[in-house]
Order: C-alpha cells, then sequence, then structure tokens
C-alpha cells in the first residue's frame, strides 16, 4: 500500500511541470546568468535525480541565484547532493550548516525534500531495475505479412552496407500506424525502401488478457544490409563508426536527444556493450519526455526491466504533463482501471483530453466514450462525445468504438432510434475487423432492454 500512494502522489508533483529543457539547455542559462530561467529547468531536473541540477539549485538557493536567498532549501538539496557523493557537496554542506538559523528547521527542509527526490526515494518511485531486453518480441502480436524491404539491384551490385531502426504502432486491426525511421547510416540511405516494408506488415490485432482489441504502442525493428568485404565495407565501417561515436560524444555531453538515441541504438545492438536501460534513464532524468514513456513501457511489460506499475504510472505522470499525447493516453488507461488501486476517472479525463487535443486517435476514442458512458455528472457529456466522435470519424470514418459512442450519446440524448442504428453499425463493422464484439452487442442489449423496461 505505500507504494501506491508514493504513486499517487508523484502524480499530484507532476502537475507542476511546464518547462521542459535538458541540462545543457539549462547549465547554458545559468552560466549566461538567466537565472530565473534557468531555475525552473534545473529544478525540474532536479526533482528527477539529475545530481548536478541539484548541486545548482542549491547554489541558486545559497546565494540568491534568480531567487530569494533560502538557506534551509539550499541546505537540503546540498545535503541530497552530498548523499549521491557530488564532488563539491561536502564542502558546502559545513558551509551552510554554520549558516542555518536553526537546525531544527534545516533537517524539516531536508526531511521534506529527500521524502520525494533523495536517493532512497528515486530509486523506490522511478529508477527501475535493469532485465534483458528483447527486441521486436512480443508473445501477442502475432504477423500475418512482414515482408522483408525490397533494395534496387544496385545495392548488390555496388557493394552498399547500410543500417537504419525504425520505430511504429500497431492499431486494433493489426495494421502499422506512425512507421518512422529513428536512426540510420548512411543517413536516409535505405529509408524509403524500410519505410515502405514495415507499412505493409499485417498482424494477428493484438488482444488483451479480456480477449479485447488493443493498441501496441513502439514497436522496434532493426534492418541492415552487409556487403561483402572491400574497399567500399572498410569504407563504411569507418564512417559508420565515426557517426556512431559522434552520437556517444554528444550523449556523454548530456544532450538528451542523443542520449536518447543512444540508448535506441544500444536497445538495437547497433551499438555493442552498452546498456539500453541506463541511457534510457539518463535521458528520462534529463527531460526526454519519450525515454520517460520508453522507461513506462519497460516498467509494465517487464522488457527491459522487472514489471513495477507504481513506478510506470509516476514516469507517466511526469511525461504526460510534459506534454507527450502517449504517456497520457497510457496513463489515463490505469487510472480508468477499476480493478486498480490508482482509479481516478477525473484525473484519465484530464489526460485523455490532454491527449486528444494534440489529435492522438485512441485518446479521441477513449475520451469520447468516457463523456458519452461515465455515471459521473462532472465527466459526462454526451453532446461533446458526438462533437468529439466526429473529430475522430473525420480521420476514421467506420471506427466501431467512435460508432458505439455516438449511438450511446444519441440514446442519452434521446434519440433511441439513432442511437440503435449507430450500435448495430458499430457491430458490423467491428466483425469486419476481427474484434470482438461482445461488448457492442452487450451496449445495444442493455439500452434495448431499458427501453422495453419503461414501456
Amino acid at each position: 500500500m505505500p507504494l501506491v500512494r508514493i504513486s499517487l502522489a508523484w502524480i499530484a508533483i507532476c502537475f507542476s511541470w511546464q518547462t521542459l529543457a535538458d541540462f545543457p539547455t539549462a547549465k547554458s542559462l545559468f552560466d549566461k546568468q538567466e537565472y530565473q530561467l534557468a531555475k525552473p529547468r534545473l529544478e525540474k531536473l532536479a526533482e528527477l535525480g539529475h545530481l548536478e541540477a541539484q548541486f545548482l539549485v542549491s547554489r541558486m538557493y545559497a546565494e540568491g541565484l534568480g531567487t530569494e536567498v533560502d538557506i534551509n532549501k539550499a541546505y537540503a538539496w546540498t545535503l541530497i547532493a552530498r548523499d549521491r557523493d557530488h564532488p563539491l557537496a561536502a564542502k558546502q554542506y559545513l558551509a551552510l550548516r554554520r549558516n542555518l538559523e536553526s537546525r531544527r528547521d534545516g533537517k524539516e527542509s531536508f526531511s521534506d525534500l529527500n521524502s520525494k527526490y533523495g536517493k532512497d526515494a528515486l530509486y523506490g518511485n522511478l529508477y527501475p531495475i535493469a532485465n534483458r531486453f528483447v527486441v521486436g518480441n512480443s508473445a501477442r502480436i502475432k504477423a500475418i505479412r512482414q515482408d522483408e524491404p525490397s533494395y534496387p539491384s544496385f545495392f548488390e551490385r555496388g557493394g552498399v552496407s547500410a543500417w537504419a531502426v525504425v520505430h511504429y504502432d500497431i492499431n486494433e486491426d493489426g495494421k502499422v500506424e506512425n512507421a518512422k525511421v529513428i536512426a540510420s547510416f548512411p543517413i536516409n540511405g535505405i529509408n524509403e525502401y524500410v519505410l515502405k516494408a514495415v507499412n505493409s506488415w499485417r498482424f494477428e490485432p493484438p488482444r488483451d488478457l479480456y480477449g479485447d482489441t488493443m493498441r501496441v504502442e513502439m514497436q522496434s525493428h532493426s534492418f541492415q544490409i552487409r556487403a561483402s568485404q572491400g574497399s567500399q565495407t572498410r569504407r563504411f565501417n569507418r564512417d559508420n563508426q565515426e557517426y556512431l561515436d559522434a552520437i556517444e560524444a554528444a550523449a556523454r555531453a548530456e544532450f538528451a536527444e542523443y542520449q536518447y538515441l543512444f540508448a535506441i541504438l544500444a536497445e538495437s545492438n547497433i551499438v555493442k556493450d552498452e546498456n539500453p536501460l541506463e541511457w534510457y534513464q539518463k535521458a528520462a532524468i534529463n527531460g526526454h519526455q519519450t525515454a520517460q514513456y520508453r522507461l513506462a513501457q519497460c516498467l509494465i511489460t517487464g522488457n527491459g526491466c522487472d514489471k513495477d506499475r507504481s513506478k510506470a504510472v509516476n514516469w507517466l505522470a511526469v511525461a504526460a504533463e510534459g506534454g507527450n499525447a502517449k504517456a497520457a493516453y497510457l496513463l489515463a488507461q490505469e487510472l480508468l482501471d477499476s480493478n486498480n488501486v490508482n482509479f481516478e476517472p477525473r484525473k484519465a479525463a484530464r489526460f485523455l483530453e490532454l491527449a486528444a487535443l494534440q489529435e492522438y486517435m485512441p485518446a479521441i476514442a477513449d475520451y469520447a466514450s468516457l463523456l458519452a458512458l461515465s455515471d459521473d455528472p462532472e465527466i459526462r457529456n454526451p453532446n461533446k462525445a458526438i462533437r468529439l466522435a466526429e473529430q475522430g470519424r473525420a480521420i476514421d470514418p467506420t471506427h466501431p468504438d467512435l460508432l458505439a459512442t455516438l449511438g450511446v450519446a444519441f440514446i442519452e440524448l434521446g434519440q433511441q432510434g439513432r442511437g440503435e442504428a449507430m450500435l448495430h453499425q458499430a457491430i458490423s463493422e467491428a466483425r469486419k475487423r476481427n474484434w470482438a464484439v461482445e461488448n457492442f452487442e452487450d451496449l445495444l442489449l442493455d439500452y434495448q432492454t431499458s427501453v422495453a423496461g419503461m414501456n
């Protein structure tokens, strides 16, 4: 039970996340003495456990840089940094301890911050425990069609070597969506060929434990062309290593985008002898929202780290409040699970709306459904559900969930015949897509029974 309470507390804490920046950006502002701009960025990084940010925040409070002097907060952040072995924190701690007006107040300030952002709190609430990554593998997904790319014949004749890493989603119909080349070398060398192949792939519709169709996000696949040995290959190997070295240098210089990219390359085995989870975590601590979402995925699935849904919820809250639509959607699913102690439908509605505003289709469908079906008067809004469902139908006109939502909303507004017709259409379209139809049939039966009872 304590872990659950911590998770919900973290959701509340993360509602204050608005300004995002990686450490080099925040440090640059600090060095330019733009302290008021640097402070919120550094504080947010410090709260996720960025050690140097924690020490700089302690300095800002100690010296009044961009804020009023607060020796107690300076003392607390210094102690947190010292406990994590920052090389300058021990000396600063001794100086601040002498300046404390009240040792008791200083200890209380430290106790408060340490319970949220200290080493034990971070490892208990956020940081995952590593296990083995299995790339592109999921027991729930079975490929129907997964053709290899068709490369031009001159690639083989010319001794071309290349690689690319692709991320993609699988929708409820088993179709690929949002395929994107995350990295490749030579840059753009085989992108069009691998994307054409991935976009043609088809899978059996993914299903959850209850047999209902579901989406699977951020699948990964790597492609490689290896030419026979020769001068072209030697040149490729040299240039490729220079490219990978440049990415690693940027990652070690703490640019979050490159930390995330380096993690992907390590996970895909393009880069050898590196721990992908370590680099995903570095990027996540450094404010990279997709890396934060990726850590949450890892914590939910157990692929790459031990399962821990409380930590997953915490990372989703951080990424969602930073504006990541997929994180907001996945967090909403956690908060809507009535079997979950984190059950919070009103918070879920807020996150679904955040993702729907970014035109993320799964969130549009689920938020419209929640607005139509909820028993909570603060959430229920059939008219808004209709507007949102029609917005979604501009993307997918025959989406069964959107048709069902329209059916329910029309019935709730007194348009029984029109609503039942939409529910019948939802059942028909679900069958065409090989979706489970029981939920749609139950909805129709419930409303028909309700009308019969009234008569």
